[in-house]
C-alpha cells in the first residue's frame, strides 16, 4: 500500500510540473538577431515537420510541448534507457538505416564520432544567444570530443553522491570511500550496475581512479553491493528501508520522491573524493543521415538556447552551462562547488584513455557476471 501511495504522488508532482514547465520553460526571445540563415533553417525544418529525438523519457512530454510550441515543428521523443538507445542508434549507423535524428547520450559516442558516423554540430548553430561566448560558462561552449564541434554537453553537475536512508546512517557516519568497507554495511550497500553503460560506470570508474580495481572489488564483491539497472528502484529502496545506502542514483529520481514527501533520503561527498563533473543525459549528438536534419538543425539550436537549456535543466535538476539559465530548485549537491577541484569525466580522453583503456573490463572482472 506504501508503494502505491508514493507512486501515486510521484504521477501527479511529475504532473504538476508539466503544467508548470508549460507556462515557465520559454525564455523571451530566444531567437533575438537570428539572421536569414537561421529564418531558412527554421522554415525548412517546419516542411519536413518532425525531429525524432531519443532520451529519458522524463524529458518526452515536456521538450515536446516546448519544442512544438516555440517552432511548430513536431517532436518524435524515443524515451527509454540511454545503452538501449545507443545499441539501437549503433545499429542503424552501421547499417546505414537513421531513424533517429538527435539523441541524448553520455559518451559511448565518441568512437562513432571517430569513425565518421557523426555530423559535425557547431556549424549548425546559428543563433546569436547561442553562440555569443559570454553566455556560457568559462566563456565557451563544453564539447565533449576532442574536435569540439560533435558532442554538445548543455549541463554540467557534480556527481558521485552517496545517497543515504537518514534513519539509518546518521551524520558523521560516513566521510570516507573506506567507511564503505566496514562489516556493518555489508549486504546494505545497493548500486546502479557499474557493468552497463550509465550512471554506475562513471561513478565506478571514479572509485577506481581514486583507490584502485581492488578497492573496487573489496567494495562490490566483498561487501555484496546489490545492483540494479534503474535508478529509480534504487531511490525507492532507500526510501523504504530496504537499503540504507545507495551509490550511482541520479538527481531527477531523488528530488521527486523528495517532491512527492518523502523525508529521510540524504544525499553525502566522501572527503577524500568529493565527485567528478559529467555532463549525464544532456549531451547531444547527431548521427549523419538523419532523417530530418534541417528539423535536427532547429532542435540543436533551440536546445542549446536558453529556453531549452531553461527546460531541460527544470527537468532534469542540474544547472546548465549557459550563464543566463538559473532556475529555482536544482538541489545543491549537483552544483560545482567554488574551491572544489573535480575531475572531468565528460572529455574524450577520458573516456578512451580512462574508461575504454582501463576500466572497462576491469570493472566487470572484479564485480564479477
Amino acid at each position: 500500500m506504501k508503494a502505491a501511495w508514493i507512486a501515486t504522488l510521484l504521477a501527479g508532482a511529475f504532473l504538476a510540473g508539466v503544467f508548470l514547465l508549460a507556462s515557465e520553460s520559454r525564455a523571451a526571445d530566444w531567437q533575438a538577431g537570428a539572421g536569414a540563415d537561421w529564418q531558412k533553417l527554421l522554415a525548412a525544418g517546419q516542411k519536413e515537420g518532425t525531429a525524432v529525438v531519443a532520451g529519458r523519457g522524463e524529458m518526452a512530454q515536456p521538450m515536446t510541448e516546448a519544442f512544438k510550441r516555440d517552432t511548430g515543428i513536431a517532436l518524435e521523443f524515443l524515451g527509454g534507457e540511454g545503452r538501449e538507445q545507443f545499441t539501437r542508434l549503433a545499429r542503424e549507423m552501421r547499417a546505414g538505416q537513421v531513424t533517429i535524428d538527435v539523441i541524448f547520450d553520455g559518451q559511448s559516442l565518441i568512437p562513432f564520432v571517430n569513425d565518421g558516423y557523426i555530423k559535425a554540430i557547431k556549424p549548425q548553430l546559428l543563433l546569436p544567444s547561442v553562440t555569443d561566448p559570454k553566455n556560457w560558462r568559462n566563456g565557451k561552449i563544453k564539447w565533449v570530443d576532442k574536435e569540439q564541434e560533435y558532442m554538445f554537453e548543455g549541463s554540467g553537475y557534480v556527481f558521485g553522491w552517496i545517497l543515504i536512508d537518514t534513519d539509518v546512517i546518521k551524520p558523521g557516519a560516513l566521510t570516507s570511500w573506506k567507511d564503505l568497507l566496514k562489516p556493518e554495511y555489508k549486504g546494505k550497500i545497493a548500486s546502479f550496475d557499474p557493468r552497463v553503460g550509465g550512471p554506475g560506470q562513471a561513478n565506478a570508474s571514479y572509485i577506481a581512479d581514486l583507490f584502485g580495481i581492488d578497492f573496487v572489488k573489496h567494495l562490490y564483491a566483498d561487501q555484496k553491493v546489490v545492483l540494479s539497472n534503474s535508478s529509480r528502484q534504487l531511490v525507492d529502496w532507500v526510501a523504504h528501508g530496504n537499503y540504507p545506502i545507495a551509490l550511482a542514483t541520479l538527481a531527477t529520481e531523488i528530488e521527486s520522491f523528495r517532491a512527492a514527501g518523502v523525508s529521510n533520503l540524504g544525499t553525502i561527498y566522501m572527503k577524500d573524493g568529493p565527485g567528478a563533473e559529467v555532463g549525464g543525459s544532456s549531451v547531444l549528438s547527431e548521427p549523419k543521415l538523419a532523417p530530418h536534419p534541417n528539423a535536427a538543425g532547429v532542435f540543436l539550436n533551440w536546445y542549446a538556447s536558453q529556453a531549452g537549456q531553461t527546460l531541460f535543466s527544470t527537468v532534469w535538476k542540474t544547472p546548465s552551462n549557459r550563464t543566463d539559465v538559473h532556475v529555482d530548485g536544482i538541489p545543491d549537491y549537483v552544483v560545482p562547488r567554488p574551491g572544489v577541484k573535480y575531475a572531468d569525466q565528460y572529455v574524450e580522453s577520458w573516456y578512451l584513455e580512462k574508461y575504454l583503456g582501463q576500466y572497462q573490463k576491469a570493472l566487470v572482472e572484479a564485480i564479477g557476471n
